[in-house]
């Protein structure tokens, strides 16, 4: 296993992961649950505005955080260029989403991960046509099939910037969770991935800064200070936080 692939997994969520992080979590758990109960829907879709800031970590530890609720909670990995939630939860690559969608299997290709109440559909095998397969009557219709058995589905989709996968099934459904990284997205890109999904008729759930160096944030979250000055970086800003906080 390389370097790269254990340091992806030692983010997603575990009895080590620092307690502000935790809390940072639990936060979002709460904003979005809180529209999702109003709005009577349960998909949450995720994506950046390009690669590398962290959406899969961030959907991955938003499930098992939605997951310790007692909700039973499926993660889609629709990223099927570049899948890696089948890496983060340890669960077979194949069959998954794309045979299912091309009819290639019989197996609905769910499968349980070490966490309780958590569920993967996997990307499957790479296909040549991911944003059609997205867009087809065959996806929605497996959706219907899955909201019966789900309380909460988190859908894993690549980067708006890079291709238009996230855009093409956001359109389609509640709303879509933007992941942008502290000192890594730029301004102008980030502007450009709102433009295009504000264009595609997406509504944008909220935003979750990642990679955030939480000691700033120490008295917003009133953490104790001795996590406040951990080094650990990692953090959460919602839009539904942003609308309402004091002036």
């Amino acid at each position: 296993m390389s370097n790269r692939t254990s340091q992806r997994r030692d983010l997603v969520l575990s009895p080590q992961t620092p307690f502000a992080v935790v809390e940072a979590y639990k936060a979002a758990r709460t904003n979005f649950m809180f529209m999702l109960s109003g709005s009577g829907k349960k998909e949450m879709i995720f994506t950046s505005a390009f690669p590398e800031e962290g959406k899969t970590t961030t959907c991955t530890n938003l499930a098992i955080t939605f997951a310790q609720t007692g909700s039973r909670v499926l993660i889609i990995d629709a990223d099927m260029r570049k899948p890696r939630i089948h890496r983060l939860l340890k669960v077979p690559a194949s069959p998954g989403l794309s045979d299912r969608l091309g009819n290639l299997t019989q197996s609905d290709c769910i499968y349980a991960t070490a966490f309780e109440n958590v569920f993967v559909l996997p990307a499957g095998t790479l296909p040549p046509n991911s944003a059609e397969l997205l867009a087809s009557d065959t996806m929605m219709r497996l959706m219907t099939e899955l909201n019966e058995r789900f309380d909460y589905i988190f859908i894993d989709t690549p980067p708006v910037d890079v291709v238009t996968d996230a855009a093409v099934i956001a359109s389609r459904f509640h709303g879509l969770v933007l992941v942008v990284r502290e000192g890594y997205s730029r301004k102008e890109v980030l502007q450009s991935a709102v433009g295009a999904l504000e264009q595609a008729g997406v509504k944008i759930l909220g935003i979750v800064l990642n990679d955030v160096d939480i000691g700033k944030y120490a008295n917003r979250y009133r953490y104790n200070t001795n996590y406040g000055r951990q080094s650990y970086k990692y953090g959460y800003k919602s839009a539904y936080e942003e609308e309402n906080e004091p002036r």
